[in-house]
């Protein structure tokens, strides 16, 4: 039995994946084709596709081949989409058994009898691409060819004719198109890296030398398409060690998912996800049970917070961070970049002639700020240490610390020399490493004066002089007392007598 023309029609549009709302359609601008009657084989024809991300909101009616006024609200566009038009030279649109024969196909059948004449566009920034002007009339196979690296899920081969039908439901109904938009969407993710910078005064704030690192991946809409595979890998620089174990008070590595709407879910570390260490490379892999998870929560992220501690400085202070998600197949890589530097305290003793003589055993501390400086309160660590001394070049070396502003204070003193009266020193730490020659940098000295000296027993020379005197004094005060003791002697003799 013969196929009515109006379900003929309607099974073509049936097989375009083209994921509009048929409202949109309601109003045509005056620049659309449309003519009612037979189909005008010298009619212009043209095909223009608009490229868009796939998320939550985006229409998912059938197409209607009609352009919508002002694109899609709130649809970003993908640019660099490449298409590929092949024409199906076995379907005669001119005749009811070429319609008969396009009824019968699918994007997949299609495909061995699309030999015909091949056409190509690629999306321009706004997501636009149209095909060269006047292709033959008939039927097309309409492939996605080539996509950005982004793209997770490309748009399934489609059918399209020139020129295409409104049907009977069509704005206006019963029409030809001449001038046919197909807007297609892809699913794709979006990969984002940047340092974490913590709250001033806080544990992390006060571990100068950990930095923190945020990867965001956005969760693709996927149309009908499992997520077979979500990855997410931070691969560091050799300047840097993962932390496995942070100080207190310092939350570790974790990972966040979000909804489209940005509340957290729950997800559970060995159930809906894993974390491995390979190297210098740290992966988060989510299992079938969280991709299962993931593939409901289109248009939601995934944040990867990676803890991670310099340990060296580069010539130009400035470490690179790379990381790369892998989402069914399609691979993105972004990278960010922190300064690092360091900071040298010099202990010396000030000599004759502007000599600096190195002082070893000098003790400092460092401070985030001068009221805890003065205080001796919170002191900074690096890798656990909290205290450093200077060694017998007089160098104390604090080896690695994001920059800033801090604050030096010597704690104890070489032996034999004060505490310097000078307080705390304040520092500006800058990227890269210490200077000790113009353009100094991330270095500071600090004099030293030696304790009070007391005094001293003097001996040979005028002291033997002076002991003498001393002697002859005690000699002539002896005998004075003997020749006072002998008169009393006789005088108390004549009393008696």
């Amino acid at each position: 039995m013969s196929t009515s023309f109006p379900r003929r029609a309607g099974a073509v549009v049936g097989v375009l994946t083209l994921a509009l709302v048929g409202a949109f359609a309601a109003a045509v601008p005056a620049t659309a084709v449309t003519l009612p009657g037979n189909i005008d084989p010298d009619q212009a024809r043209s095909l223009t596709v608009h490229k868009y991300e796939l998320s939550p909101t985006s229409p998912q009616a059938g197409g209607t081949g009609q352009l919508i006024p002002g694109g899609i609200p709130g649809a970003v566009p993908i640019e660099g989409v490449e298409f590929t038009a092949t024409l199906v030279p076995s379907v005669n649109l001119l005749t009811p058994a070429g319609w008969s024969t396009a009824s019968s196909l699918t994007p997949a059948s299609a495909q061995s009898q699309a030999t015909g004449a091949s056409f190509t566009v690629t999306t321009n920034a706004a997501g636009e691409g149209t095909f060269p002007a006047n292709m033959p009339l008939g039927l097309y196979l309409v492939t996605e060819t080539a996509a950005p690296a982004t793209v997770t899920d490309r748009t399934a081969p489609f059918l399209v004719t020139l020129p295409f039908p409104t049907g009977p439901t069509g704005s206006p109904s019963n029409q030809w198109i001449y001038d046919v938009h197909v807007y297609p969407k892809n699913s794709v993710t979006a990969l984002v890296k940047t340092r974490v910078v913590p709250a001033p005064n806080t544990a992390e704030a006060r571990n100068p030398d950990l930095v923190r690192w945020s990867i965001r991946a956005s969760i693709p809409t996927l149309a009908g398409t499992p997520l077979s595979q979500f990855t997410v890998s931070d691969r560091i620089d050799t300047g840097l060690q993962f932390v496995a174990t942070p100080p207190a008070g310092v939350t570790p590595t974790s990972v966040t998912v979000t909804n489209a709407v940005g509340a957290a879910q729950v997800f559970v570390d060995g159930t809906d996800y894993s974390l491995t260490t390979t190297g210098n490379t740290q992966t988060l892999t989510f299992t079938p049970a969280g991709r299962t998870r993931l593939s409901s929560l289109g248009g939601g992220t995934v944040d990867f917070t990676v803890l991670t501690r310099a340990v060296s400085v580069p010539a130009g202070g400035q470490i690179t961070n790379t990381a790369t998600s892998v989402v069914n197949g399609a691979t993105e890589t972004v990278s960010a970049v922190t300064p690092i530097g360091e900071l040298t305290v010099f202990a010396y003793a000030p000599t004759a002639g502007g000599v600096k003589t190195p002082l070893a055993g000098a003790v400092f501390q460092a401070f985030a700020n001068e009221a805890d400086a003065r205080a001796f309160t919170n002191p900074l660590t690096v890798n656990g240490v909290d205290r450093w001394t200077t060694d017998a070049n007089g160098i104390a070396n604090i080896p690695a610390l994001v920059p800033g502003v801090y604050w030096g204070r010597e704690i104890v003193p070489p032996a034999g020399y004060q505490v310097p009266s000078i307080g705390p020193t304040s520092v500006q730490v800058v990227a890269g490493p210490t200077s000790r020659t113009q353009p100094i940098q991330n270095y500071i000295e600090i004099p030293h004066t030696q304790v009070p000296a007391w005094a001293l027993p003097l001996t040979g020379g005028d002291g033997a002089l002076w002991f003498g005197i001393g002697g002859g004094a005690l000699v002539v005060v002896a005998i004075g007392a003997a020749v006072l003791v002998a008169r009393r002697r006789a005088g108390a003799d004549r009393v008696t007598v």
